[in-house]
């Protein structure tokens, strides 16, 4: 069985070695990246079945992360779950922009693997 690969764009590494394992446990390839401004970088040499992305990082907005990746012809069709604590964060927005769900943190982690299993079928 070919394990799916799942990247994860978070400024918050605690968080992201938390994803790693549920995700790990569930039979997924997880990638961590701590700043987004890496993420074509990392595009370059593997390519995710999907994506959870966050909206607030210190130094850019995750919603202009997910235009340029929805606007690049090779990832446009890659899921995107954007993720964020700030309940202020419009959802309609995300969506507009072509996120394919959007969660709020604290997440539970039971709902996020129904959902990214649901986008990945």
């Amino acid at each position: 069985m070919v394990r799916k690969k799942l990247l994860v764009v978070d400024d918050d590494a605690t968080f992201l070695d938390s994803i790693d394992i549920f995700f790990s446990g569930q039979g997924f390839s997880v990638i961590k990246l701590l700043n987004p401004k890496n993420i074509f970088n990392v595009l370059k040499d593997e390519i995710p079945d999907i994506i959870l992305l966050d909206v607030c990082f210190p130094e850019d907005n995750g919603f202009d992360v997910l235009n340029k990746l929805k606007s690049h012809y090779q990832f446009s069709n890659i899921p995107v779950v954007m993720m964020t604590a700030d309940v202020t964060v419009h959802v309609d927005k995300a969506f507009a922009q072509g996120a394919d769900d959007c969660i709020f943190k604290p997440i539970n982690v039971e709902d996020v693997i129904k959902r990214v299993t649901r986008l990945l079928q």
